[in-house]
Order: C-alpha cells, then sequence, then structure tokens
C-alpha cells in the first residue's frame, strides 16, 4: 500500500566489542605545513591478542545463541554461517564485518613530565608550552572499558572549573543510602501495565 514499505524481517543482532584493544596506531605529520591534515595510522588488529579475543567473543554469542532463552527465536545464523566454524573462518567474517565505533583516544596522554610519552599534566596543560590545555579524550593514559562520552564530560567539566580557577568540590561524606536498602521484587506484567 503506496506510500508504506514492508516491514523487514524480525531479527537480533549478537555483537563482540574489543574494549581493550593491545594494538595501537600513532599519528604523524603529512608535512611541516601545519594545514595539512595529520596521517592517522589506525593499527586495527596489529596485535594477535586482539584476534585471539575477538575469535573467543564470536565462540561466546554462538553459545550464548545456543542457549534454551534465545534458541527458540533463532530460524538461522546468518553471519559468520552455520559451518564457518575453524578460526580461519571467523577470521575472514571479522575482516569483512569488523568496524570501529569511532572512540579514539590517548593521543595527548596524561601524565608527569617525566613520562615521555605524556603531552598534558594533572591539569591538562601541555608541557613545555604556556597557556595551552587538551580537554578531549587524547589526554586519557589508557582505554576506558566502555563508552568514553560520559568520562570526555567529566574531563571537560574539570578543565572549565581549572580555567576559571575555581576549587573543586570535596568529596561527599554522605552515605549512599539507597545502595544499602533491601531490593524489590520485580513488578509483575499486570502491575507495570496498571
Amino acid at each position: 500500500l503506496p506510500p508504506f514499505k514492508a516491514p523487514y524481517q524480525d531479527g537480533f543482532s549478537l555483537l563482540v566489542v574489543l574494549l581493550r584493544p593491545q594494538s595501537r596506531g600513532h599519528l604523524a605529520l603529512a608535512s611541516t605545513d601545519p594545514a595539512q591534515p595529520m596521517k592517522i595510522h589506525q593499527n586495527f588488529l596489529a596485535a594477535a591478542s586482539d584476534w585471539h579475543n575477538l575469535r573467543a567473543g564470536v565462540h561466546m554469542v554462538r553459545a550464548i545463541a545456543r542457549e534454551q532463552a534465545l534458541a527458540r527465536f533463532i530460524e538461522s545464523e546468518i553471519a559468520p554461517a552455520p559451518g564457518k566454524d575453524s578460526d580461519a573462518d571467523i577470521e575472514a567474517h571479522i575482516r569483512a564485518a569488523a568496524i570501529t565505533v569511532h572512540h579514539p583516544l590517548g593521543t595527548c596522554r596524561m601524565g608527569l613530565a617525566s613520562d615521555a610519552m605524556a603531552v598534558v599534566d594533572a591539569d591538562l596543560r601541555v608541557h613545555g608550552v604556556e597557556g595551552l590545555r587538551v580537554v578531549d579524550s587524547s589526554v586519557m593514559p589508557d582505554m576506558v572499558g566502555g563508552n568514553i562520552n560520559g568520562p570526555v564530560m567529566m574531563i571537560a567539566e574539570r578543565a572549565a572549573d581549572l580555567i576559571r580557577g575555581q576549587i573543586p568540590l570535596a568529596p561527599s561524606e554522605s552515605k549512599d543510602t539507597h545502595l544499602d536498602a533491601p531490593r524489590q521484587a520485580p513488578m509483575s506484567r499486570a502491575e507495570a501495565l496498571s
């Protein structure tokens, strides 16, 4: 019935995410002209441990899909595809399907001036350059085990306080009583709908 299209076929995905890759890329100057973009060498999957962890992740999500709770919803596996179980098959699937989630970080890592790899200090000031701070995910000295949006917002909040000369709040001494409260039984579907 125009203008409507047929609905998509029902389905779901189980994805493997490599939260702490060992492979490291780098940035390089393209030329002495500061207006030229940098060269970005992402170096994805250069470490053998990254391949090992992704293969293990594919085996794990397949095992989860075989569990009774999910298996009844699965007519067939689409990818990597039934029977594609060897390391070579799984690596071929990873090569064809892997994507980045575009959360680069650590190119201007925070650290002591004695750390040759550190670019900024704890107050986000660039070592050896007066009046310049870096305020983004590049100051993170290491990977986080999740999305970086929240930590980046906190870095920005901290930088705002530093730039304005505001003293950070002292840690709270109040006890979070909600963490100690007895847990309530989950609502039934009928209670939730009423």
